[in-house]
């Protein structure tokens, strides 16, 4: 998490994880071809016209973004190509004092291939950082990294818009919705609207007292028949920005659960994050297919929040 404590400058850093349904080879090749990279790189609504894209080790990187509120030409070059599983270059933006550029990141890719789908992990650092417009653009560039994956899923058939972190005894989980943070939190804590979503939809909420040490509890039936419960209290209900609770899973013991909501360019962002007594639990959830099964539901709250259906706040 060395993103959220390292100040903005030369030496920051950030690593964002995205899921891709899509083959370890295709996404590899929209960093690396240039008509690819021109249809999903930079924010939303960035438009792209690729000046070079030389896709071998010292190789020149050219590129103009636009979009709304900017113009402007981004530069770098490739370090190591390693198809399809590692890519590594430099981007470089904006201009410095010296005339030079103002920002240098060193971003290190790497692409694993599971079940089908592509997990990509991005590690970028930042090498140099020079000039005013340096720390606007390092405070967005997370953001601007998450909407670009965003584009390249749309691109390749899915997925690349949900973050998974992992760390000692905790999974953090990140999705941006467009929908204020109101709705968004009605649909964490209104019964019908829950069950629409959450687990892939289909739950059957029996209690959900949202305040502080409220009981919930969501029955599932599975393909199979079986059921399943899932169950905790509410811990802190601070709307429409957090929400503490615990969740327990049949018999296993209930772990802490945090949601909190900001707002970024206009959109809200839920980081869901799960607190384990031990690595060895985190795993297991980890092993269960949390990833795909998380993507999957929170694609389906997009859906719900874009189609405008009823999600009205609790307080």
């Amino acid at each position: 998490m060395a993103d959220q404590a390292t100040p903005l400058g030369a030496g920051y850093e950030m690593t964002l994880t995205r899921t891709f349904n899509a083959p370890v080879a295709l996404v590899f090749d929209c960093f690396t071809d240039p008509d690819h990279l021109a249809r999903w790189w930079g924010p939303l609504g960035c438009e792209n016209v690729i000046n070079t894209l030389e896709a071998r080790p010292g190789g020149e990187i050219s590129l103009h973004m636009a979009g709304p509120g900017y113009s402007h030409t981004m530069g770098g070059e490739f370090v190591e190509i390693d198809r399809p599983r590692r890519l590594v270059f430099l981007s470089k933006a904006f201009e410095a004092p010296d005339g030079g550029w103002g920002i240098i990141n060193r971003n290190t890719l790497t692409f694993e291939e599971r079940n089908g789908a592509t997990r990509l992990i991005l590690h970028t650092r930042v090498e140099r950082a020079e000039g005013e417009l340096v720390l606007g653009a390092l405070g967005g560039m997370k953001a601007g990294w998450g909407q670009s994956l965003e584009r390249l899923g749309d691109l390749v058939g899915g997925g690349g818009k949900m973050d998974l972190e992992v760390a000692d005894r905790l999974i953090v989980l990140r999705r941006a919705f467009d929908a204020p943070p109101e709705r968004v939190w009605g649909a964490l804590t209104e019964p019908d609207a829950f069950a629409r979503w959450w687990c892939g939809g289909g739950m059957v909420v029996e209690e959900m007292d949202v305040r502080p040490a409220g009981a919930w509890s969501v029955r599932q039936t599975s393909p199979d028949g079986a059921v399943h419960r899932f169950f905790g209290e509410f811990r802190k209900v601070e709307p429409p920005v957090r929400l503490v609770m615990t969740q327990g899973f049949d018999a296993h013991a209930p772990i802490e659960v945090v949601y909190d909501l900001t707002q970024e360019w206009g959109r809200t962002v839920l980081t869901r994050t799960m607190r384990f007594p031990d690595n060895h639990y985190r795993d297991g959830m980890l092993g269960s297919g949390l990833d795909a099964g998380a993507a999957e539901s929170y694609d389906r709250l997009a859906e719900i929040l874009a189609a405008g259906g009823a999600v009205r706040p609790s307080c």
